[in-house]
């Protein structure tokens, strides 16, 4: 396994989390219709923070370390550059990170959109409550949804991020790229994806906390399907509205996160390979002189 992906995707993951939760929390609000209201108590911004980190890293790492990995042992038959490699790679990230991803989601959802007694309950709080009405299914609730959603995004962010990096590599004439180059690519990718992909992110996260007392509330018939989430959505919002609801905060999130996690995981992780190639090649040039001494 890739010790440098690991290392790189773990710090960049974490750190762009603390920065940009409050924004997620927004996001979330805006998607379900269960705040009016934008201005909340300092606090409540952060609610799901601690199952974001938690869960975040493991699922981040595994979407990196998984696309990265199935890239290399593709290179042999689709190319290091090829579109098709890009794409098969995109989604089997997708697939495996998925299972760390969805219950990150329907935790932190839980907790964000949260009212009344639930305001009080700890990320441990909330796990057990799940747990307790739901079963360990509750934590994967929209899963195949989330599939539905992610699978496409990923598939669009991959090819289009790697597409406009090779662009900059055949006009510098350079493999390592600079910041602002890979904040461009990244820029460029995740608003594209993020089009692309809102209407079923917005179904996803609906369906994810359909079972939740605040949706309940709201859109009862919301936890009979998935169709049935979707024609609520459109019947309350339009057709138009609908394909955009929470673009807006969904991008003011996703972009300074992407740009932000990606320049940091491209960089973080050059810098681990150098270190890395630097250390191997210290070994060799010393195991060369002991030779030399014998």
């Amino acid at each position: 396994m890739d010790q440098d992906t690991i290392a790189a995707s773990v710090m960049s993951s974490v750190c762009s989390r603390l920065v940009l939760h409050p924004l997620d929390t927004l996001r979330t609000l805006q998607q379900t219709s269960t705040n009016s209201s934008y201005i909340l108590p300092f606090r409540s911004y952060w609610r799901g923070l601690g199952a974001s980190l938690a869960l975040t890293t493991p699922a981040f790492t595994l979407y990196m370390v998984s696309y990265r990995q199935c890239k290399k042992e593709l290179t042999p038959y689709f190319g290091s550059d090829g579109m098709l490699n890009y794409v098969v790679s995109g989604a089997m990230a997708e697939l495996v990170s998925s299972f760390g991803w969805t219950p990150m989601e329907v935790i932190k959802g839980r907790m964000q959109i949260s009212g009344g007694q639930a305001v009080n309950k700890s990320t441990i709080d909330m796990c057990r409550y799940i747990y307790k009405n739901e079963g360990y299914k509750g934590f994967f609730r929209g899963y195949w949804m989330g599939i539905a959603v992610f699978l496409p995004h990923s598939v669009v962010w991959w090819v289009t991020y790697e597409e406009i990096k090779a662009a900059f590599k055949r006009v510098e004439k350079k493999e390592e790229l600079s910041t602002w180059q890979y904040a461009l690519s990244s820029a460029v990718s995740t608003t594209t994806a993020m089009i692309a992909s809102n209407f079923l992110d917005v179904v996803k996260t609906r369906q994810q906390l359909a079972v939740s007392d605040e949706i309940a509330s709201l859109r009862p018939d919301d936890q009979k399907s998935v169709i049935k989430v979707a024609k609520n959505l459109i019947k309350e919002a339009g057709f138009f509205q609908a394909m955009f609801k929470g673009l807006s905060v969904r991008l003011m999130h996703g972009l300074p996160s992407g740009v932000f996690c990606l320049v940091l995981f491209e960089k973080l992780n050059n810098g681990f390979s150098k270190k890395t190639a630097g250390a191997i090649l210290g070994n060799e040039e010393e195991a060369a002189l002991e030779f030399q001494d014998v």
